[in-house]
């Protein structure tokens, strides 16, 4: 007994067809035209590739005009005063200075930071009404979410603060110092 197969896809040639058909619901791609669409891929990647020859380029022609702000070479018997850690850990330096058990700051905090930032999402699972301001459409796709800007910019504030006092004001043996004096 042979069955009927039908077809999975009618020939139309009005019609175009994509995955997204194999699913249930409509799609807004099955009333577009091919002559309609445009091909946004290999755009993106020849702008792509034009801009990262550009800030190549503009980066090697800035490294051929100054020179690297570098220290004297280094001495193992000579330690620095202050020994201060890469901009991206002077904040984490300046909290360990603040107490007398470094495990806190050091491996406690940054583990319950990490920990924090990855529930932000789940701590404000329903965002609020639209608003109609313009950086808000930009930056956090047109919704009002209080509690995830107030938290996110806490920790931002809170990192440049820290990473700012011990970049810049902390002079020999990690004494606050004003930079300009």
């Amino acid at each position: 007994m042979e069955e009927k197969k039908h077809p999975v896809f009618v020939k139309d040639p009005n019609k175009t067809y994509g995955l997204m058909e194999m699913v249930d619901g409509t799609s807004p791609m099955t009333e577009k035209r091919v002559e309609d669409t445009v091909e946004t891929f290999p755009h993106y990647i020849i702008l792509l590739t034009i801009c990262t020859l550009a800030v190549t380029f503009i980066l090697m022609i800035i490294s051929l005009l100054f020179d690297a702000p570098l220290e004297e070479l280094a001495n193992p018997l000579v330690t620095p005063n202050p020994g201060k850690a890469p901009w991206y850990f002077t904040g984490i330096q300046e909290l360990i200075h603040y107490t007398d058990k470094p495990v806190i700051p050091g491996i406690i905090i940054p583990i319950c930071i990490v920990l924090w930032l990855f529930l932000i999402p789940y701590i404000d699972k329903k965002p609020g009404t639209k608003i109609g301001s313009f950086l808000n459409r930009i930056f956090i796709g047109g919704e009002n979410r209080k509690v995830l800007l107030i938290l996110f910019t806490a920790f931002i504030i809170g990192a440049l603060i820290f990473t700012v006092i011990g970049a810049l004001f902390r002079g020999e043996n990690w004494n606050f110092v004003l930079p300009w004096k």
